[in-house]
């Protein structure tokens, strides 16, 4: 350009060239007649990473209300970014005809892409239309009580349930089926023998060709807003500068913007802490992480255990007063296998299109990490030792053999595509494995037959690995203008409570 020269830097502005850096400074634009300055043209409202849940509602609040936002995902959108077996068999038809949930890897790496890993897969929404504290705690004290994530995460109770009732209310706005069921609070939920709590609110399914649709139909509505959609692009870096804006560094380019909005799943976990280190957000180590197993038996053996919702919650606090619950119920699924860093992780898929005959929970424990160790290194040392001894793969074992029963005989039938199988019980320790031997002793009174030669039992699971960063109630970090959303807020997980995070901060950057 003939103007960008030294006369620029001599009547006192500073350009900032996206591919050289000079000359180096904040962009203050005069106009020459009246001597008001001129909204920079190259500083936008905010710039979101993450295309999941929490990262989509928040860019599309944001282009709605007229912001200047970009939304950066390191995937592309979301039928590109499907397990390259299943788009290779849709051409044109449904993901439920191109029979997507027989078609399995020991490793899945297809978590990237727009809708985050959640809606990659048919999932669970929880909540439909009311939420209710299934989460249980004791104090030290003696005194036991039961919260919700979301409630403490925005700061009241009223609020969250405000806000899962407006993410619903979006979600069938954008396609996803209306369900008008109140969800009960955890009072009214029956508690077995034995157990702590017992949380049985109302939640509904959502499939992949749904979540498609509602991609879709948010994207159409954002996108002619002024949404600035950049697929394929990673945030290599996140600095706050001297004047208060930031610096998001891409392959080719830097994006200046106002406020930076962090929505990455825990794939991300490493790169959310060089953010942390390197803008001194106040944070510390996670001294919680939720470590545990998924059992798998036939279909017909659980069914009591969904029979009155898709994802009951029981929760009892075992010796050391470390809540063990059931976790993510999917009836008639499988469990999926992803990569993690330098290993393997296990959770629950839900094949709502293509059931399968069995069904998959997880049992994990919140389990208090011991002083001075990184609850996210604690978490990544028990998922190592556990693919160690499967020599790179989960490890299963029959259930019976892993209570020390006995009569499990050849390995039963599972969902798993690439397990090795072994003595289970020894690698996860005593206290895991007493864990789990009393979830299932107490579930075996609401699912006879649980503990039988059909039921497996398979590791490792982790959830909640972040570190636990200082976060406002809109979830603006100590670094004003940088949020934190959805898993990477280190407060919460799921899809309803992550859109729901997401627009917490798209609200605060408008009103700012």
């Amino acid at each position: 350009m003939p103007w960008f020269d030294g006369s620029v830097r001599r009547a006192g502005l500073s350009i900032t060239c996206s591919s050289c850096r000079w000359p180096r400074g904040t962009v203050q634009i005069r106009c020459v007649r009246s001597g008001a300055v001129v909204p920079d043209p190259f500083l936008s409202d905010a710039v979101v990473i993450g295309g999941g849940p929490s990262g989509m509602l928040a860019a599309w609040r944001l282009a709605k209300s007229n912001a200047r936002v970009t939304l950066l995902e390191a995937g592309r959108d979301m039928r590109t970014s499907l397990c390259s077996k299943v788009s290779a068999r849709m051409d044109g038809r449904s993901v439920r005809e191109a029979e997507k949930f027989r078609l399995q890897c020991h490793r899945c790496d297809c978590l990237t892409g727009l809708g985050g890993a959640a809606f990659h897969f048919d999932t669970n929404l929880g909540y439909v239309s009311g939420l209710s504290r299934s989460k249980l705690e004791a104090d030290g004290e003696g005194r036991v009580r039961a919260y919700s994530g979301l409630e403490r995460t925005l700061g009241g109770f009223d609020r969250a349930s405000r806000s899962v009732a407006e993410v619903y209310e979006l979600m069938e706005r954008f396609g996803v089926a209306a369900l008008t069921q109140s969800a009960p609070s955890s009072q009214d939920s029956v508690v077995p023998d034995g157990f702590d709590l017992a949380d049985g609110a109302i939640s509904t399914a959502i499939t992949v060709d749904e979540a498609i649709v509602m991609v879709d139909a948010l994207l159409a509505d954002a996108l002619p807003a002024g949404l600035d959609l950049r697929l394929g692009t990673r945030a290599e870096s996140v600095r706050r500068q001297l004047d208060g804006t930031w610096h998001v560094q891409t392959a080719t380019e830097v994006l200046r913007t106002r406020n930076v909005v962090v929505g990455v799943g825990k794939l991300g976990v490493g790169w959310v802490q060089s953010v942390l280190d390197q803008n001194a957000v106040v944070h510390r180590p996670s001294t919680k992480v939720d470590l545990g197993v998924r059992i798998e038996a036939p279909g017909e053996i659980l069914a009591p255990l969904t029979a009155s919702c898709q994802n009951p919650k029981f929760t009892f606090l075992n010796a050391q007063s470390e809540p063990v619950r059931t976790f993510c119920v999917c009836e008639h699924g499988r469990i999926m296998q992803y990569a993690f860093e330098d290993t393997v992780l296990l959770d629950g898929q839900h094949c709502v299109t293509t059931p399968t005959s069995r069904t998959n929970f997880g049992v994990i424990t919140t389990v208090d990490v011991p002083v001075g160790v990184s609850g996210t290194r604690h978490a990544g040392d028990f998922a190592r030792a556990v693919t160690t001894a499967g020599r790179g793969h989960p490890v299963a074992q029959p259930l019976v053999d892993f209570l020390g029963l006995g009569g499990g005989g050849a390995s039963p039938g599972t969902s798993l595509v690439r397990v090795t199988w072994g003595d289970l019980a020894t690698v996860l320790g005593p206290e895991r494995v007493a864990d789990v031997t009393r979830m299932t002793e107490l579930l075996e009174n609401v699912a006879p037959g649980l503990i039988g030669p059909e039921s497996v039992v398979a590791a490792p699971v982790i959830e909640r690995i972040f570190p636990a960063i200082e976060l406002s109630d809109d979830m603006e970090s100590s670094a004003p203008g940088l949020y934190f959303v959805g898993d990477s807020s280190s407060k919460i997980i799921g899809v309803t409570y992550g859109a729901a995070t997401g627009l917490a901060a798209a609200d605060s950057i408008l009103r700012t």
